[in-house]
């Protein structure tokens, strides 16, 4: 099984480090009980992609139309040929709940989507993706989640916000969040350590109090709604997570980063591997 880099350098010197809150899930449930529920992995093959790209079309295309439709009904861009795509799956239907994807530059070293949307307009240009060695960037985009398993949010401060959860099963009000977390898990894993990511400030904030701390570098946009460009460094996740969401993070990348020969073994039960969480 390969886990995750065990000699991950110290964050830069300069690199953000905001303080996190102590806010708990507001309820009682034991996230560790979250992958009897859900099962992470990659997509690798042709057939594994196209079941993320035709996700990523109902929602993008046909609920949000933030996209035009396609007739081939899967939902797809340029950048998706040089992405790992990740995926949440129901245990019980294998159905995909829900998909994240990582584009990344270390065989192409081409632009980002979050510096061709807002090129000229960081107010933080010192972290920038420009700022950082091309091979340790990466833009966690185009996450999804299906219907069936979301429901609407209210953050205080902000209007609804999309789902994140359904009643009728009470872990996926947290498919979002770990989907979070396995981009997380790649972004270590791969040596992505600085992370971008154009998301609404209300959703940026919902994620900082479990321990996801972004730092916004430019303004929002009307971009599908507001969106703003945020930065985070991957290596100061595992230190800031609230304990449980670390335990979660832990058997997610367990499932997510098992060998592909392994993966029908592993998704027959949890993790119980103790992941060394270390910064060097």
């Amino acid at each position: 099984m390969t886990l995750l880099n065990p000699t991950l350098r110290q964050p830069e010197q300069n690199a953000f480090v905001p303080a996190i809150s102590a806010e708990k899930p507001a309820n009682e449930l034991n996230l560790s009980d979250f992958s009897a529920y859900f099962q992470a992995s990659q997509a690798i093959s042709h057939h594994e992609k196209n079941k993320v790209f035709r996700l990523r079309h109902k929602v993008y295309c046909e609920e949000l139309n933030f996209e035009p439709p396609r007739p081939s009904g899967l939902e797809q861009d340029d950048f998706d040929r040089r992405a790992l795509h990740c995926s949440l799956a129901d245990a019980q239907s294998g159905e995909i709940a829900g998909t994240v994807r990582l584009i990344h530059c270390e065989q192409e070293p081409g632009p980002l989507p979050i510096e061709k949307y807002f090129a000229g307009r960081f107010t933080a240009p010192h972290l920038s993706p420009a700022c950082f060695p091309r091979q340790h960037v990466c833009e966690i985009s185009r996450l999804a989640v299906a219907a069936q398993f979301r429901r609407r949010i209210k953050d205080t401060a902000a209007k609804d916000l999309p789902a994140l959860s359904s009643s009728s099963r009470p872990f996926n009000r947290f498919i979002a969040i770990g989907l979070y977390l396995m981009a997380t898990a790649m972004c270590l894993e791969k040596g992505y350590y600085h992370g971008f990511v154009t998301i609404e400030p209300s959703l940026a904030r919902i994620l900082q109090r479990i321990g996801i701390n972004f730092n916004q570098i430019g303004e929002a946009i009307d971009f599908n709604g507001k969106r703003a460009p945020y930065y985070l460094d991957a290596r100061e996740v595992v230190a800031n997570l609230l304990p449980e969401y670390r335990d979660l993070m832990q058997r997610l990348s367990g499932q997510l980063l098992t060998e592909p020969e392994l993966v029908a073994s592993s998704r027959q039960m949890t993790t119980n591997t103790d992941l060394q969480w270390a910064i060097a």
